[in-house]
């Protein structure tokens, strides 16, 4: 299934330091191949002994059909213990079946997949946990619960952005959420069902508005820190919402839901355009956060803070917090009233302050109709990363620091995995790693931008924000030290932690970076 076709016979276990004291501990795994030449890692987790268990997904290509996952069992220094591949293959007589999996789970020793099956012809959805201990990787099937296929909405339906089914876990990976968007033209209904991560149900639910489903922009679903709560967010297009004379002509929801009952609590952005939210759940705290603006849902002018009781979802407080003088300067040059534009949510953190690191970038897409000498043409699609925006929010609602660093990365492949950054932090400090190329670029006003480097060769750099709010930055790897680039887009967590999955051609490489 896999075979080593480089053996290194190291661990780069060594602290390493540049101009910029920015120590971080590198460990690379050999060199591998796949039968399958794309794969992303899907989970990383602690086996318990200073290893770790590592999921990647994969996908069949033009000449081979199904799905399946790489489950490899690595000791502290990323050294090979145990190996499986699960594949899921159409046979010829299950050509009415569709199966995906929704997600990966670990209890303990105990890996859980969450797999959704449509059966055509028996016209039924089934939510099954596949289970194995990850010491022989023999799975067993446990039926979660299932429907008539009539009531759940397709995924590939078109018709809005939640229709399907979603699992969802919350921070501490000690529960998850599965929820599907059910098939009704006059209200937003949606079933949701939580478990443990021993696959204990702890709600069956269905949430319903009165409201048409194209009215009802559902933002996310959060589980709460203890395992036994949900939290659904919705942005609502209302009647009364569209006679506002300033702001954004909608408001959001906020519904609280338990083993017992469902409460909501509505709120508005007054005469600010705020485009979306997100839930981050505290121990004794609930807040919503995101970007707003005065202008249009598309440009952003600061960051919007709403504080709710996690129980009653009171409204303890309301921010509307304008981007740092600071922060204008590193975008523009000099504090100017302008507005950002085109900004997405990449990592949310939370410090052990209980503060909020905001993180986004600065993506768009821009179309391109090219012609030809012959006298034809071609679509082309360019797909920009630029500019990341972090700001860190103390539990009062207020903006320590915000920052811009300027970046610029486009490419004609949508998702490129070695584009965009992954961020994480350690005690106070904001980290980023991206890659990029030999030379960071100076700017006006004494401000530097990271340029792009080519997917198959690049720099591999971190980028710290310290407590202040003042930034610097070192190169982790080279390109020449590498056999293969690294996939920045999808870097996954674990304690202090980050994982990459390397690739160039066939081969494959992990890295560990652990600050």
């Amino acid at each position: 299934m896999k075979k080593i076709i480089i053996c290194l016979a190291f661990s780069m276990l060594t602290w390493h330091s540049f101009a910029q004291d920015i120590p971080v501990k590198i460990t690379k795994s050999e060199l591998f191949k796949d039968e399958y030449k794309n794969s992303n890692i899907v989970l990383v987790e602690d086996d318990g002994s200073g290893g770790v268990v590592i999921v990647r997904s994969y996908a069949g290509g033009i000449f081979s059909s199904g799905y399946g996952y790489y489950f490899e069992h690595y000791d502290s220094n990323l050294k090979l213990l145990k190996e499986y591949e699960y594949q899921s293959k159409v046979k010829k007589e299950d050509k009415k079946i569709y199966r995906s999996i929704l997600g990966v789970i670990m209890n303990g020793k105990e890996i859980n997949m969450i797999e959704y099956i449509y059966d055509k012809k028996l016209q039924s959805v089934t939510f099954n946990a596949l289970t194995s201990n990850i010491n022989d990787f023999d799975f067993t099937s446990k039926e979660l619960f299932n429907m008539n296929s009539k009531d759940a909405e397709s995924g590939n339906s078109g018709k809005d952005r939640d229709a399907g089914a979603q699992m969802i876990i919350n921070e501490d990976k000690t529960a998850f959420a599965i929820t599907v968007d059910i098939k009704d033209k006059n209200s937003e209904t949606h079933k949701i069902y939580l478990f443990d991560k021993a696959l204990n149900q702890k709600i069956d639910h269905t949430f319903k508005r009165d409201i048409k489903d194209r009215k009802f922009i559902y933002e996310n679903i959060d589980v709460s820190k203890d395992g036994n709560t949900l939290y659904l967010l919705g942005k609502v297009k209302t009647d009364e919402a569209k006679k506002k004379k300033d702001g954004g002509r909608y408001q959001y929801e906020l519904t609280r839901i338990t083993s017992t009952d469902e409460k909501t609590q509505v709120f508005d952005t007054d005469e600010h355009y705020a485009a979306s939210l997100k839930t981050i759940i505290f121990q004794d705290r609930l807040t919503c956060i995101g970007f707003y603006s005065d202008r249009n849902d598309s440009r952003f002018k600061g960051i919007s803070y709403f504080e709710l009781d996690p129980n009653s979802l009171a409204i303890k407080k309301s921010k509307f917090n304008p981007f740092t003088e600071q922060f204008m300067i590193d975008k523009y040059g000099k504090d100017k009233d302008k507005e950002l534009k085109n900004l997405r949510f990449k990592q949310l953190i939370i410090t052990p302050q209980n503060e909020i690191i905001l993180n986004a970038e600065e993506y768009y897409e821009v179309y391109t109709h090219v012609m030809t000498q012959n006298g034809g043409g071609y679509d082309r699609w360019t797909y920009h990363y630029d500019d990341i925006v972090s700001a860190k929010i103390n539990s009062d609602g207020a903006i320590v620091w915000a920052r811009n660093i300027n970046k610029r990365q486009d490419t004609s492949v949508y998702g490129n995995p070695f584009f965009s950054y992954t961020s994480t932090a350690k005690g106070a400090d904001a980290y980023f790693f991206i890659n990029t190329g030999e030379k960071v670029r100076k700017i006006r006003k004494d401000r530097i931008e990271f340029k792009e480097a080519s997917p198959k060769r690049s720099n591999l750099t971190v980028i710290r924000i310290n407590e202040n709010g003042d930034f610097d930055y070192r190169e982790v790897l080279d390109d020449e030290e590498n056999e293969v680039p690294f996939m920045v887009a999808y870097g996954e967590l674990t304690g202090d932690s980050v994982f990459f999955l390397g690739q160039k051609g066939k081969k494959k490489q992990l890295l560990k970076l652990t600050l």
